[in-house]
C-alpha cells in the first residue's frame, strides 16, 4: 500500500540542552574560559549568555563586596568611637588618680608651713605675757609669718595651675617645670626619705602643653616612690637628668627602686597594666605619660638599668 502524499511524515522535535542550567553551575574562571572558547569558535549562539551569566555573577560579587564596606565601614567607626570613649575614661581616671596623689602633696606642703605658724602664735602669746614683746620682736615675726603664708600660697597656685585645662601649646622650660612639679612633692618626698637629683646646668626650652608635661613627670616619680615604699627600699634616689642631643631632646628619670619586673616591662605602657599589687594601683598613668609623650611628637621607653628603672623621653626640636 503506498503511503499518502498528502500527509507528512512524523518529525521528531528535539528539546535543546537550557545552556543556562548548563553553564551557571561553573566556577568563575570555567566560566571565563566557556566565554573565551565561545568567542572563538565560529558557533557563538550561547555567547551571550554565558556572559549574561558572567555579568550577573560579577553585579552579586560587586553587590556583596559594597555591604561588606559598608559593614566594615560602620565596624571601623564604631570601633574608633568606642576607642575615643575609653581614651575620655582613661583621661578622667588619670586625672582623679593625679588629683588625689597632689591632694596628699598639698596636704604635707602644707603641714610644717601650719605647724610653725600655730608655734609662732604660741611664742608670741608667751613672749608677750613675759613682756618680750617690741617693735623688732613684731617686725621680725611678721616677717616670719609672711614667709610661711608666701608658701602656702605659692603651693597653692602650684596645686591650681596644675589641673586648669589648657589647650594651647606654648614654649616653656624643662628645669622650671621640673622644679615646680618639685614644689608641690618636696615636703611628701623628704618624708619617705627619698632624695631628688636634676643633673642640669643649662635650661632647654620645648614646645608643647606645660601642664601635661608635668603630669609625666609626675607620674614616673610618683610610680619610683610607690615601688620604694613597696619594696622597703633602703637608698631611695631619683636622678633626673636631660640635655639636647642632635635634633631631639632627651630626659632620663632613673631611680633606684629596683627596676619593673620583666613579665610586665613590655607591656608597662598599656592602660590598665600595673606592677601594683589589686586596689593599689590603676596602670593609667604611665599609659598616660606615654599619650602625652607621643602628644609631644616625641616617645617613652624604659628599661632595667642598675638597681631600678630608666624612663626615657625624646622630643625632637
Amino acid at each position: 500500500m503506498k503511503s499518502n502524499p498528502f500527509i507528512k511524515p512524523s518529525v521528531e522535535i528535539k528539546r535543546r540542552k537550557n545552556p543556562q542550567g548548563e553553564y551557571s553551575h561553573l566556577k568563575t574562571a570555567e566560566l571565563l574560559d566557556a566565554v573565551r572558547e565561545s568567542a572563538n569558535s565560529t558557533y557563538r549562539a550561547d555567547l551571550d549568555i554565558l556572559l549574561d551569566i558572567f555579568l550577573k555573577r560579577y553585579d552579586q560579587r560587586q553587590q556583596e563586596l559594597d555591604n561588606l564596606n559598608r559593614d566594615l565601614e560602620a565596624r571601623i567607626k564604631t570601633e574608633v568611637n568606642l576607642g575615643k570613649v575609653n581614651q575620655k575614661r582613661f583621661e578622667q581616671q588619670a586625672k582623679m588618680a593625679a588629683m588625689g596623689e597632689m591632694m596628699d602633696a598639698v596636704a604635707h606642703q602644707w603641714k610644717q608651713p601650719l605647724n610653725a605658724l600655730s608655734m609662732m602664735s604660741d611664742m608670741l602669746r608667751y613672749d608677750f605675757e613675759s613682756e618680750l614683746v617690741d617693735k623688732a620682736y613684731i617686725d621680725e615675726m611678721t616677717n616670719d609669718t609672711q614667709i610661711q603664708i608666701e608658701h602656702m600660697i605659692t603651693t597653692l597656685n602650684e596645686f591650681r595651675n596644675f589641673f586648669r585645662p589648657r589647650e594651647t601649646k606654648e614654649s616653656f622650660g624643662i628645669k622650671r617645670c621640673v622644679q615646680s612639679v618639685m614644689l608641690l612633692v618636696n615636703d611628701e618626698f623628704l618624708i619617705n626619705n627619698i632624695s631628688i637629683h636634676v643633673d642640669s646646668d643649662k635650661e632647654i626650652i620645648i614646645h608643647g602643653i606645660e601642664n601635661e608635661f608635668k603630669h609625666l613627670v609626675l607620674n614616673i616619680i610618683n610610680n619610683a616612690k610607690d615601688a620604694f615604699n613597696e619594696r622597703d627600699t633602703k637608698q631611695r634616689d631619683i636622678f633626673i637628668t636631660f640635655n639636647k642631643e642632635d635634633d631631639f631632646v632627651h630626659v632620663d628619670i632613673q631611680d633606684t627602686a629596683g627596676g619593673i619586673p620583666l613579665n610586665v616591662i613590655n607591656d608597662i605602657f598599656k592602660p590598665e597594666v600595673t606592677t601594683k599589687e589589686v586596689g593599689k594601683g590603676t596602670g593609667i598613668g604611665l599609659y598616660m605619660s606615654m599619650q602625652i609623650a607621643q602628644k609631644l611628637g616625641g616617645s617613652l621607653s624604659v628599661k632595667n638599668i642598675n638597681s631600678g628603672a630608666c624612663f626615657s623621653l625624646q622630643i625632637p626640636l
